[in-house]
């Protein structure tokens, strides 16, 4: 496979960001955080199809919750942003592969707020060379040649008076009813009246990570949404998906209504939320979200209901990214429920999530029937280390369970701090080799330094047992600030 073209024409706006910023004379102020790297990847357990995100090799993306640097009350800086930098080795067996990742995330604003940019790339390197399909190590990034770049997002956002959002180039897009990236221009207009008001388009070619080719691929789309009561919002979505793939072409039409409702206390938030969609006219799925947050009594809940009303078979992407290699998804249903408690020296975490295939002769390897209960104590400050300890039940087809986790964690001086931990799945899928292991306990043990608020190490050894083989990890992460 080759190397989509679609990256080379993105590369040269990523540059072209950098250097109009560069030219500027003025310092200008620091942009607020662009859409940054979302969590894409995620164990097939918690996830819920048609969020379809291809996942970034390297397996975690820019941590965005670490420090920036404080300014204080110096002018802001015209680039901001984080590079991180990573090396991976694993070995099984006879058999080892090593890589270097690297990441960037970068913010640059026009000094007078005219526009600003944002870029999000990456780049992998293998140092010992590609492993054969035969290789336990072989992962997605193998089927590319030795340094394999992508481009994530490179977009543009002009300030205009009528305008909330005007964007140009590759970008993302979380408040559609599934997440999409493209090339191409992106307008909301400013909401108005007292009822708030907006309207927004988009229009452009597919992007797709892993995808080869652009040919055929082209996305149409546009959103009304309006506040029918106080905190709430009614939004109406339409997407048109154009897709070539594997000599057949994909043309799907997606329609999506959501409803949700706010209420904001000088304690308490609360948020339930309900969305429906469905593809030319038939019902596709329905998901349900209820969230509230109690800081003053520490402690929240949190709940979703998610069902597949129809089986899904091959789609334009990004609605369907998996069915050409997994083949039909069945319909199901998943109930996740969570609850938080703090107290002074003790903190609580238990739920369940519990998913059934529609019809029982429905389910497969990708799709099945489970119920997962846990429950998690931790004592942050009573002991000289924080202490944490999990207790798991599953609860599958054919298939009892009752495991644990612990995690030991202590801060030593000079902004060192060590973490010791073991945890346990009962399915767990690779989203790098395409495959889904099962009983996967992992042991690991994470040594991580501050060394000052722009620059932050990670050393972290982790030793995987499953069913299909063991592995051991080593991964080592140096991450920048600026």
């Amino acid at each position: 496979m080759r190397r989509s073209p679609r990256n080379e024409g993105a590369r040269g706006l990523c540059i072209a960001l950098v250097l109009g910023a560069l030219s500027c004379s003025a310092p200008a102020p620091r942009a607020p955080a662009g859409d940054g790297a979302r969590e894409l990847r995620g164990d097939a357990v918690g996830d819920s199809p048609g969020d379809g995100a291809d996942a970034a090799p390297g397996d975690e993306p820019v941590d965005a919750s670490v420090d920036r640097p404080d300014d204080g009350p110096t002018e802001p800086r015209l680039l901001s942003g984080q590079l991180l930098s990573r090396y991976r080795a694993r070995f099984t067996g006879g058999e080892s592969d090593h890589d270097l990742y690297e990441t960037l995330d970068l913010t640059v604003t026009d000094p007078e707020h005219r526009w600003s940019g944002s870029v999000l790339a990456h780049a992998a390197y293998d140092i010992d060379g590609r492993a054969s399909g035969g290789d336990p190590t072989f992962d997605l990034d193998d089927t590319y040649s030795r340094l394999a770049p992508q481009l994530f997002h490179a977009y543009i956002d002009v300030a205009a008076r009528s305008f909330s959002v005007l964007r140009f180039g590759r970008q993302p897009m979380y408040e559609t009813p599934l997440t999409l990236v493209f090339d191409g221009v992106r307008a909301e207009l400013a909401p108005q009246g007292e009822h708030r008001y907006a309207l927004g388009g988009f229009a452009g070619v597919g992007e797709h990570t892993y995808e080869t080719s652009h040919s055929g691929d082209a996305v149409l789309g546009g959103f009304g949404a309006f506040a029918p009561w106080s905190g709430s919002e009614l939004r109406a979505d339409w997407m048109h998906l154009e897709d070539e793939r594997l000599g057949v072409d994909h043309e799907d039409d997606l329609f999506g209504l959501a409803l949700s409702q706010d209420v904001v206390r000088a304690d308490t938030a609360t948020r339930v939320e309900g969305r429906f969609t469905s593809i030319e006219g038939d019902g596709r799925d329905v998901r349900l979200l209820a969230s509230h947050v109690d800081s003053g009594g520490h402690w929240s809940l949190q709940g979703s209901l998610y069902h597949l009303l129809k089986t899904q078979r091959s789609l334009a992407a990004p609605l369907d990214p998996f069915s050409d290699t997994l083949f039909e998804l069945f319909p199901f249903s998943q109930l996740g429920l969570s609850l938080t408690r703090d107290w002074r020296h003790f903190a609580l975490l238990t739920g369940a999530d519990v998913r059934r295939v529609s019809d029982t002769s429905d389910e497969g390897e990708f799709n099945r029937d489970f119920q997962r209960y846990y429950v998690t104590g931790s004592l942050p400050d009573a002991l000289p280390v924080t202490v944490a300890l999990t207790g798991e039940v599953w609860r599958a087809t054919d298939t009892d369970y009752d495991t644990w986790g612990a995690a030991l964690e202590r801060e030593l001086d000079g902004g060192f701090d060590v973490t010791l931990g073991s945890n346990y799945a009962l399915y767990e899928y690779d989203l790098f080799s395409a495959e889904e292991r099962d009983h996967v306990r992992s042991t690991f043990v994470a040594l991580r330094w501050k060394a000052d608020a722009a620059r932050r190490w990670a050393l972290r050894y982790e030793y995987e047992q499953s069913d299909l083989d063991d592995f051991q990890r080593v991964q080592l992460d140096y991450t920048w600030n600026f």
